[in-house]
């Protein structure tokens, strides 16, 4: 089966048996456009599978891997990490999203890699073999980085687009493509920006914000104009793999994104208004807010 340019498919990948059904998102078949794409994010299973989306749909010709969680790797990173939220939220916040971040890691992440592989990853690459980008990239830990900009300023690009980062960018980074760099959330802006949206929209009990948003970045961290927006169909709230649903948001967003880069090619995109909207920011829950979390899914079951 041959791939894209730039991109290797390895058939080992294939598998005669889905592990689950190929997600809606995926199954809009391929309307290509001559835009000149690049990719901005964390190089993981996910995101190669973006990558590898968007190069059937466009021409990319620049994938630049972060590591924006690069602190997690090593206790100074950890330490340093932790020392900079106790100046910003106090020490109880800190220990709060200290034993948060343990309890996900060692007890929930498996769970939901295990989720995402099966019901997400395998079934694509059934599909289409297991992917991997091997044309024009590079790795960095600050996508604002000189470097990164002449990478992507050589790729004469008409739209950039993120995912799973944490990164604000510049002006310089945003005006290395012509019409703009867009983000992939997972989450409903601007009620829900920031970090971990759909784990906070279900704490919140607010169900019908568990959603996607394409945002082109502005000068604010995950707000500018809004192009493409909707909400998850099908959450399992039985389950406690918020990671997942932030998956599932993003592929849930894929054909309304496909028409938009179809119509961002032909000039005809416009911004979504949402003047009126409250806007909040989220960051970091800790383990008193995902018990909390938890008691409301119970009410709410209980219902």
């Amino acid at each position: 089966m041959g791939g894209p340019i730039g991109l290797s498919i390895d058939q080992g990948g294939r598998s005669d048996h889905m592990t689950a059904r190929l997600p809606a998102g995926f199954l809009d078949p391929p309307r290509p456009t001559g835009l000149r794409t690049a990719f901005i994010g964390i190089g993981d299973d996910f995101n190669q599978i973006l990558v590898h989306w968007l190069s059937q749909r466009s021409e990319v010709t620049r994938v630049v891997w972060t590591d924006s969680m690069g602190w997690q790797r090593s206790m100074r990173g950890r330490y340093e990490f932790a020392a900079r939220r106790r100046k910003r939220y106090g020490l109880r916040k800190v220990v709060d999203e200290s034993l948060m971040y343990l309890w996900r890691h060692y007890v929930l992440l498996p769970k939901e890699a295990a989720a995402i592989r099966r019901n997400i990853l395998e079934p694509y690459y059934a599909v289409h073999g297991r992917v991997h980008w091997d044309g024009p990239q590079m790795f960095t830990k600050d996508p604002n980085a000189p470097d990164v900009l002449e990478f992507l300023g050589s790729g004469n690009l008409d739209a950039a687009f993120a995912s799973c980062i944490h990164d604000f960018f510049t002006r310089e980074l945003r005006d290395t493509a012509s019409k703009g760099l867009f983000l992939w959330h997972e989450g409903i802006t601007p009620e829900y920006k920031g970090l971990y949206s759909p784990f906070w929209a279900i704490h919140n009990l607010e169900l019908d914000k568990i959603g996607y948003t394409m945002l082109r970045t502005g000068d604010k961290l995950d707000a500018g104009e809004i192009f493409v927006q909707g909400t998850v169909p099908e959450v399992d709230l039985r389950l406690p793999h918020v990671g997942y649903i932030g998956y599932q948001a993003v592929v849930a967003s894929l054909p309304e994104v496909q028409q938009f880069l179809v119509d961002l090619e032909q000039g005809r995109a416009r911004p979504i208004p949402r003047e009126g909207a409250e806007s909040n920011f989220y960051t970091y829950p800790g383990l008193s807010d995902y018990l909390r979390f938890r008691k409301r899914l119970r009410t709410v079951a209980a219902g």
